[in-house]
């Protein structure tokens, strides 16, 4: 039923002048608090839009446009569901629709209010319109607040979807599913020109030119901005949007102007009663000579009216009128501005001068507004002069509360367009400023930032620090402002020098600040606008050290998120020690050291993820930006590929997931499983969309989508091959009589044509329409594990068992190039990259190798996985590769050609399980899975000598009291002794034990050897090998000083200092420390040794609290119920 529309009087009776816009502002807050919990809606961090401050139309203007918009909205038989308002700058569209937000907020119909300005960042960004319009409509309405709620909670990727999605899913579904209102809700969407730059808007255009047309009828949506030449172009012609053009030369809108000379000009002459102006003054003729001058535009007769409202109203109303008579609007505009900057009489004194153009340079190109007060910091004015002394002259050009900035955007325009101010001294370059601007906030940060600055102590709990606004400005925007200018030259020196002495101080500010993740995209702008520069002259140092912090920043953004001081205490030290940020802020005395550093080079490692199980199945999105991971956990994860972030999860699956794909357009998750379904996912939500769960009788293997996502392929264990309709569910064909389970399926680019590998040890073409087969290849020995076609269709890759990567001519099934062997072990995945001129293989000896495709010659090696590679695939840029594993983790790489890393223990083989210092300190120990045992110099990290002997695992390793002798203990159920300096066993191993030796101790005398099983304790006489007697093993954790405690975190258990935190790519499996050094064994084969130097184990920055003695009592806690019984 059509909702009785308000009548014409309602639209004029609210009381809406220079206090209106608090109507709106208390309007929103009284909702807010009827609506019950918005902690759901505060997930969608909503853009503040406070309207307080913004002023509507005098009451009693306007009303023939407020009766045209009223009756539009309530009109049921419109077919425009988009009313767009444009008009010139200054024609008082701005102040239209605050007044419309009142009248439809009064009677309940304003569903949200977005006033877009590009001086204030948050606010200028088209991005997060979506997400704030969803955000006030579920306050507006408890009927939508619910349904939205209820949407956000489905959707928990929403921030990261596209803004085409964030409509579908956060407006178009929810306002679809509310039923029939009685009433409209409007939106109402104010300067649109100013959301973001013409490219930057883009987007959000098409959504609200094609999308919006969309909406239930009810919903209605005002739209004002100029007339945009990008704006014209998309809403122009589009049969749901009704244009309005805001007509500045006719008699009504003069009226309105006149009227509101009227008002202004009462309240000047009630403010300024003891200058005993005349009643009626300045008068009719004057008032309509005003109204012509103003030439249709609102803001110039504010302009006029705040520049009148002086110390001397006579005298400035009489410089108005003698000033010239200008032809058309902008004109007026001009000739207003150039009146009031003349009539401040200080253009010839020099000092004025200077510190007007500093000033309003600044408010022109400032990122966001600043305080008057950030102002004179940033430029250093003295004391006897600040900001607030010129800004004071420019009140009725300029807007001063909290922040200073212009009054209207045509102002800065004007001086931004030296043909229209005309002066020097009033015209700005933007170049010009963003440069001045830049080099103020290095200087600012170059007085402020330090290791540091904020005195904090490094605890497991987050910092809660703050900024002066000044250099929190600088912190955020220095680097926004360089990118603007064209010529770099003149700052480049400058840059150099902060950069070289202040960039680890800069990424601790971005952590009080919060905003480290912010520096991943910076730093990119950065590293660009450099290369850009063309100067030959130009030192390369700079651009290298900010690649390379590119890299830093991306790496351990988690953990320089954690804590500030965590820059220096964690991320620096695992800093390649050959990269130009270690070499140049690493400090031996003050931060930890790594003895032959963690690594010689950047990993290619970008990622780590991971699964409470072994992960099958991985694979990007159609847009790179996702991951979707299958597992033995029974759960498929979808990941932001960027941060790593976990962004939803699906459950439902009975039986460990075997495969995962994405649709082609990214909507829709296909899996399969051993539980013997194939579910598909909506990729946003995390629902379930269908299962096949009367499909096969066997389970599920390899599933995908067709390449127009309207079929889904898989292979079941019982030998047959399914094609099912991806919409519906139904089984559409069964291709039978496989000889063997076949293990792997693609489909062609063209959907043509269907590759399969089997246990059979051969590779099939099939017709996809027919389900023929085509052709069949065989020359591998074992069964084919992968297959895939390149992005052209002409050719197959295909892993095996049998350790190869094989690739075929796709038409005659001949062999292009020979079979690459680098593996140890059977090849698990194999792909093309998208441009097929490389292939990427995982395999069960850990490691993936990069390949080139025309001749089989190995471009690089990754390593960092502890178990079998199941998984693998290039991003749709080709320029990332992601794994899964079974060692639980999915992995993300960079898979361009570099430099290759050298960690220190890099003759190790799998994981190492137990590490153990010398009496002195001066060597380390490890036993691994390989089997070896190996000795290291603690202080350079180089390897001295392997023990080799056992046939398995070492458990447990140790010295002896004098350092003479080493212990190992291993699942061979052996136990041994080898000599520390020759590295030659001892003595026959000991064989008596019926279970795995796990650990083991010399006795305090040396004479004995504790080797401890899992079942029972007992001493042997290292000098004869005899049983003795059964005892219980002492615990030795207690006694060592540095450990690591939950979360990775390095902690001194004598003083209750925190030193550092192992960043997380780190996989500890084991530790050992000795005085101020700590061994730390990993997972993927390494032996860290760390040292912390005295000054860093008595600095005020790692001294005593009270959350580290709280994490230290549940770590010893933990030690003490961890000891094992006597068991004799």
């Amino acid at each position: 039923m059509a909702s009785q529309p308000i009548s014409y009087t309602d639209a004029r009776n609210p009381t809406f002048n220079e206090v209106g816009g608090d109507q709106v502002n208390m309007m929103f807050g009284k909702r807010n608090h009827t609506i019950g919990s918005q902690d759901s809606l505060d997930k969608l961090k909503p853009v503040a839009m406070d309207a307080s401050r913004r002023t509507g139309c005098l009451q009693g203007t306007r009303r023939d446009v407020l009766k045209f918009i009223v009756d539009w909205v309530h009109n049921p038989h419109s077919q425009q569901n988009i009313l767009w308002l444009h008009g010139l700058a200054g024609s008082g569209k701005s102040a239209l629709s605050t007044t419309i937000a009142s009248i439809l907020g009064s009677s309940g119909q304003l569903g949200a209010f977005l006033f877009f300005d590009r001086d204030v960042t948050d606010r200028s960004d088209p991005t997060a319109v979506i997400r704030t319009l969803a955000h006030q409509l579920g306050s507006s309405s408890p009927r939508i607040g619910a349904t939205l709620r209820a949407a956000v909670e489905r959707n928990s990727n929403i921030l990261v979807s596209s803004i085409h999605l964030q409509f579908q899913k956060l407006l178009l579904d929810p306002l679809s599913s509310t039923g029939n209102p009685t009433a409209p809700v409007v939106i109402v969407l104010d300067a649109l020109d100013e959301c973001g730059t013409a490219e930057e808007r883009e987007t959000l255009l098409d959504v609200l030119a094609n999308d919006f047309r969309n909406l239930p009828y009810h919903v209605r949506t005002i739209i004002t901005s100029r007339l945009d030449i990008g704006i014209c172009n998309a809403f122009e012609s589009q049969y749901h949007i009704l244009p309005f053009e805001l007509d500045i030369t006719s008699s009504a809108n003069s009226d309105d102007i006149l009227s509101f000379f009227r008002y202004r000009m009462s309240l000047i002459r009630n403010k300024k009663r003891h200058m005993r102006l005349e009643m009626g003054w300045p008068g009719e003729d004057v008032l309509h000579t005003l109204v012509q001058r103003a030439s249709g535009l609102f803001v110039w007769a504010s302009t006029a009216s705040g520049f009148i409202n002086a110390h001397d109203p006579k005298r400035r109303l009489d410089v108005v009128l003698r000033g010239d008579v200008a032809s058309g609007a902008e004109g007026a505009l001009d000739a207003l501005y150039k009146t009031a900057l003349e009539s401040i009489g200080l253009w010839d004194d020099e000092d004025f001068v200077s510190d007007f153009r500093a000033i309003i340079g600044i408010i022109l190109v400032a990122r966001q507004p600043l305080s008057s007060s950030a102002i004179d910091a940033l430029l250093l004015l003295p004391e006897h002069r600040p900001s607030m002394h010129t800004i004071s002259l420019l009140r009725c050009v300029l807007q001063q509360d909290r922040t200073v900035r212009v009054l209207h955007p045509s102002f800065a325009d004007f001086l931004m367009t030296q043909e229209r101010c005309g002066r020097d001294f009033w015209s700005f370059d933007r170049y010009t400023y963003h440069q001045y601007l830049a080099i103020r906030c290095m200087d600012c940060m170059d007085a402020v930032l330090k290791r540091n600055m904020c005195n904090m102590t490094l605890t497991v709990d987050q910092a809660d620090e703050k900024l002066p606004e000044e250099v929190s400005y600088s912190c955020l925007f220095w680097i926004d402002h360089i990118c603007v200018i064209e010529d770099g030259s003149p700052v480049m020196d400058r840059l150099r020098d902060f950069l070289y002495q202040h960039l680890l101080h800069w990424f601790e500010a971005m952590s009080i600040l919060k905003r480290s993740r912010n520096m991943i995209s910076l730093l990119d702008e950065l590293r660009d606008w450099i290369s850009s520069q063309s100067c030959s002259s130009i030192d390369t140092g700079p651009l290298e050290l900010i690649r390379d912090a590119c890299r830093f920043a991306r790496v351990f953004a988690r953990t320089i998120e954690e804590h500030p001081l965590l820059v220096y205490m964690s991320a620096l030290p695992f800093t390649p020690t050959t990269s130009p940020l270690y070499q140049m802020f690493h400090d031996v005395d003050l931060y930890p050291i790594i003895s032959g550093g963690f690594q010689y080079a950047w990993s290619p490692l970008l990622l780590v993820m991971e699964h409470a199980d072994e992960v099958n199945s991985v694979s990007f999105s159609p847009d790179g930006t996702q991951i979707v991971s299958g597992s033995d956990d029974k759960t498929i994860r979808v990941w932001n590929s960027i941060t790593g972030a976990k962004i939803s999860e699906m459950r439902g699956h009975k039986k460990f997931i075997w495969s995962v794909n994405f649709s082609p357009d990214g909507d829709r998750i296909v899996s399969g499983s051993f539980d013997r379904t194939v579910r598909v996912w909506d990729s946003t939500t995390g629902a379930e969309i269908l299962s096949t769960k009367r499909g096969p009788k066997a389970a599920v293997g390899p599933v995908t989508f067709s390449p127009d996502g309207s079929m889904i392929l898989s292979a079941t264990y019982d030998k047959t091959v399914r094609t099912w309709n991806a919409v519906t569910g139904t089984e559409t064909s069964v291709m039978r009589g496989n000889a063997a389970v076949l293990t792997s399926l693609a489909f062609s680019a063209d959907a043509k044509k269907i590759v399969s590998g089997s246990k059979d040890k051969t590779i099939r073409v099939w017709d996809a329409a027919t389900g023929a087969e085509i052709s069949a290849m065989q020359g591998h020995e074992d069964l084919i594990t992968s297959v895939r076609f390149s992005l052209d269709g002409c050719r197959i890759v295909s892993g095996s068992a049998d350790k190869t990567i094989r690739v075929w001519d796709a038409a005659t099934g001949a062999e292009v190039i020979p079979a690459m062997r680098k593996h140890l072990n059977a090849v698990q995945s194999v792909a093309f990259s998208p441009n097929g001129e490389r292939i990427v293989s995982g395999s069960s000896d850990t490691t993936i190798c990069i390949w080139n495709s025309a001749n089989g010659a190995e471009i690089s090696e990754l390593r960092g996985h502890a178990k079998a590679v199941i998984s693998v695939n290039f991003s749709p840029d080709g320029m990332r590769i992601v794994s899964g594993s079974q060692d639980c983790t999915i992995r993300i790489w960079d898979a361009m050609p570099g430099a290759r890393v050298l960690p220190i223990a890099r003759g190790q083989i799998g994981g190492v399980c137990s590490v153990a210092f010398s009496p002195d300190g001066s060597k380390t120990v490890s036993g691994s899975k390989d089997g070896a045992i190996r000795l290291w110099d603690s202080s350079t990290g180089v390897q001295i000598r392997e023990m080799r002997g056992h046939e398995d695992e070492i458990w447990s390793v140790n010295f002896s009291l004098d350092g003479g002798r080493i212990i190992s203990g291993s699942w061979d159920t052996t136990v041994r002794v080898w000599d520390a300096t020759t590295g030659a066993q001892v003595f026959p191993e000991i064989r008596d034990h019926t279970a795995k030796a796990k650990s083991e101790a010399f006795s305090l005398d040396a004479s004995r050897s504790l080797a401890k099983s899992y079942f029972e304790g007992m001493v042997w006489a290292t000098k004869i090998g005899h049983r003795l007697r059964s005892i219980k093993e002492p615990s030795r954790l207690l006694s060592q000083s540095i450990r690591i405690i939950g979360g990775g975190w390095v902690v001194d258990s004598n003083s209750g200092r925190t030193l550092g935190k192992l960043p997380v790519m780190i996989s500890k499996r084991c530790d050992a420390s000795h005085e101020r050094s700590l061994a730390v064994g990993t997972d993927h084969g390494q032996v860290i040794l760390m040292h912390f130097p005295p000054a860093l184990m008595m600095s005020p920055d790692t001294r005593m609290v009270e959350g580290n003695e709280r994490s230290l009592g549940n770590w010893r806690e933990g030690v003490l119920s961890e000891e094992d019984s006597d068991s004799d």
